[in-house]
């Protein structure tokens, strides 16, 4: 199934990037204070080898970290990590929730499930991982920008609810803004949201927000071109594509929305 670029996949808690989810970057690993040293220090090595791209190196610091403690769940969840950046979701899920069995309240583990499950669109499923996550750290920014996502998904499926799907998705993006004012994506996704129901000043004010908070975003730039042209404002729109397409001069959907705007404004 295919969707709109504001409802790509967050990655999980590593530097990565949603993603855009932007991959969201966000190194969590709280190491207990009973376990081993060596296999503390190997969980901090891990995570930096994660953190550099290196998830080869990352992968042997953390089988490291469980030769020393065989029930470490950060070691596990850095596991989790490696194979989900490798794209192999069984191993990854396995990973994940075993973290989760050896530490309920490990809220990382929690979200890097709901990611996970969101990538195979099964929303019920990430959506309970994400809310666990969120009931231990309640301002875990990515968990919460997933779950948002994955209930905003969720009204995109013929036939479902959209209206409460939608509302109850504006409702977590909001929830996120008051932790992280600045996220270009909640704001992105609001617009995007706010343009499929055919609220199209309120779209634009949420676009030309994102864009503000991130310049370099093209899907904030088109989504506030589309949203210009629907208001009637072509001229300002075509100023908008144009900054879309020299952002990604390959995008055609830049392309034909700029001639949209330049035909709507008469030029």
């Amino acid at each position: 199934m295919t969707f709109p670029d504001p409802l790509r996949r967050a990655a999980p808690y590593l530097s990565l990037l949603w993603l855009a989810l932007p991959f969201a970057a966000l190194l969590a690993c709280a190491v207990r204070h009973a376990v081993p040293p060596r296999a503390a220090e190997e969980v901090r090595r891990g995570y930096g080898h994660l953190a550099s791209g290196d998830a080869e190196r990352a992968e042997i610091a953390f089988a490291h970290a469980l030769a020393f403690d065989p029930d470490l769940p950060e070691a596990e969840n850095g596991l989790g990590i490696v194979w989900r950046t490798r794209g192999d979701l069984d191993r990854a899920r396995r990973r994940f929730e075993r973290a989760v069995r050896l530490r309920p309240d490990f809220a990382e583990a929690h979200a890097n499930l709901g990611e996970l499950l969101l990538s195979e669109d099964r929303f019920a499923d990430a959506e309970g991982a994400l809310r666990a996550a969120l009931r231990i750290d309640p301002d875990l920014a990515d968990a919460r920008l997933n779950l948002a996502r994955a209930l905003l998904r969720r009204g995109l499926v013929p036939g479902a609810d959209r209206a409460s799907s939608f509302a109850a998705a504006r409702t977590e993006y909001l929830h996120l803004l008051e932790a992280t004012p600045d996220s270009a994506a909640a704001n992105h996704d609001l617009g995007f949201m706010d343009y499929v129901e055919g609220r199209f000043e309120r779209a634009e004010a949420s676009y030309r927000r994102a864009t503000e908070l991130a310049p370099g975003s093209q899907e904030a730039q088109h989504g506030r071109c589309i949203a210009l042209v629907r208001l009637g404002r072509c001229a300002e729109a075509a100023k908008v594509c144009e900054r879309c397409l020299e952002l990604a001069p390959g995008a055609d959907r830049c392309r034909t929305s700029l001639a949209g705007a330049l035909a709507c404004a008469g030029e």
